[in-house]
């Protein structure tokens, strides 16, 4: 039984029972929800195995679901056709990104701004923030709003698929016209240290109470470590907007792998950074400092083909890669869900989910200042500072899959036809109470 329904009396009683192996213990754990609400939880044995990949995850030989917290994703472009950085954008748009981010398991998300015309930026703002208003049902979802550019490099490789023609130095005017638009709902800004004022930049959003990311750069080591030593804690997918060739003794992706004040956000979809990369920046930084991210583009949950945006024309590639239309080597976002991500870095470790997971959970929620789960407050936690997310009395949020590992061929990511991204296979996503799948 992976989710059975007990009705008893009115429909406001109905009893829910949810079965599964917790990700974070292994033991098999049987879960009540009533009115939205975790009304019991009932250890069933301590025995367990270990939720790695090929164990409960890929083989589902104990006939169970793994249990998991929502995920939380701080870097999400769009989804099903939905661009949020766009003049076009929508309310509806707005709980369509929302509602797809539900149905991958995503319980909190920073919808991101990319680099695009002041006002296109300042307008898809205030956009998010009154569909929020329309819709305090999807409140809880949104963190914040992350702002990626328009305060980055015009430097080949480093600019991305970003608009030359919008990146701009730093501006506290243009901030705040965006701050002020949605209501204080930025809570992320991913900036380029290159440009005359970095730390004092920093030390404003700082004081805004913004979290400060080091992301399409072409900035030196000593410019990055002016903004670190500002307040800098992030590095927005490290390795991926770079040039091809970078110096070979001091570049900008070295001086972030090595400061140890950085957390790394990593793209780890298959096709954004390559196996062995992987490997490195995560035994350099270290799991409690990667933030896995999705990086989703408005093209997620579309097939392969081309498709024009406002700035430009996407393809997505039978593999489910997003490049500019015409160069499949030039990335712009990403397809696949942030649960990929976990299941790839698993596959490619070797590691556990009990592992893996805090990744994309309680990683990025202590590095912006979140509660660590969707539904257990930040104060939430025993000696240790663990934070139970099957606590009685809490909003039922969790997740029932079965892993499916990655498996790469002898090239690796390169190896188009042997590679298939690992993900997870839903059996139930229950948020509030509510079964979404």
């Amino acid at each position: 039984m992976t989710a059975e329904t007990k009705t008893t009396g009115a429909a406001q009683n109905e009893i829910r029972t949810y079965r599964g192996r917790r990700f974070d213990a292994s033991t098999v754990v049987e879960v009540r929800v009533s009115g939205g609400k975790i009304v019991s939880v009932e250890t069933l044995d301590d025995a367990g195995t270990d939720c790695g990949v090929g164990v409960c995850g890929a083989d589902g030989r104990d006939g169970l679901p793994i249990i998991a917290p929502g995920l939380f994703d701080i870097q999400v472009n769009g989804a099903v056709g939905v661009e949020l950085s766009s003049a076009g954008l929508t309310e509806d748009g707005v709980v369509a990104v929302l509602d797809k981010m539900l149905r991958d398991g995503v319980f909190r998300c920073c919808p991101t701004l990319t680099t695009n015309a002041p006002e296109t930026m300042i307008s898809a703002a205030a956009r998010i923030a009154s569909a929020l208003e329309k819709r305090p049902d999807l409140r809880p979802t949104v963190w914040g709003i992350h702002l990626e550019g328009p305060f980055i490099s015009t430097a080949e490789g480093a600019v991305g698929a970003h608009p030359k023609r919008f990146c701009v130095p730093y501006s506290r005017e243009l901030f705040d016209r965006i701050q002020d638009a949605c209501g204080g709902l930025v809570k992320l800004v991913t900036l380029s240290p290159e440009y005359e004022g970095a730390g004092e930049f920093v030390r404003f959003l700082r004081s805004r109470g913004v979290v400060v990311a080091v992301g399409h750069t072409n900035a030196t080591c000593a410019q990055i470590d002016e903004a670190v030593s500002a307040g800098a804690t992030l590095s927005t997918h490290l390795s991926n907007a770079t040039r091809h060739l970078l110096p070979k003794w001091e570049n900008y992706f070295f001086g972030q792998l090595a400061d140890d004040r950085l957390t790394a956000s990593l793209i780890v979809d298959g096709f954004h950074i390559s196996p062995q990369l992987v490997r490195a920046i995560v035994r350099t930084k270290g799991l409690d400092r990667i933030v896995l991210i999705s990086d989703q583009s408005p093209l997620s949950g579309f097939a392969p083909g081309r498709y024009k945006t406002e700035l430009c024309e996407l393809e997505i590639q039978p593999n489910g890669k997003v490049t500019l239309a015409g160069d499949a080597n030039l990335l712009a976002c990403a397809s696949f869900p942030v649960s990929h991500c976990v299941a790839n870095v698993a596959s490619i470790e070797g590691l556990t989910l009990a592992q893996v997971y805090p990744s994309a959970t309680t990683v990025p929620a202590r590095l912006l200042g979140a509660p660590l789960f969707s539904n257990v407050d930040a104060t939430a936690v025993d000696e240790s500072g663990r934070a139970d997310w099957l606590e009685v009395g809490a909003d039922a949020d969790f997740l029932l899959f079965r892993l499916i590992p990655a498996t790469f061929g002898a090239l690796g990511v390169l190896d188009g036809a042997s590679f298939r991204t690992g993900r997870f296979d839903f059996e139930k996503i229950v948020w509030r109470g509510r079964e979404i799948v």
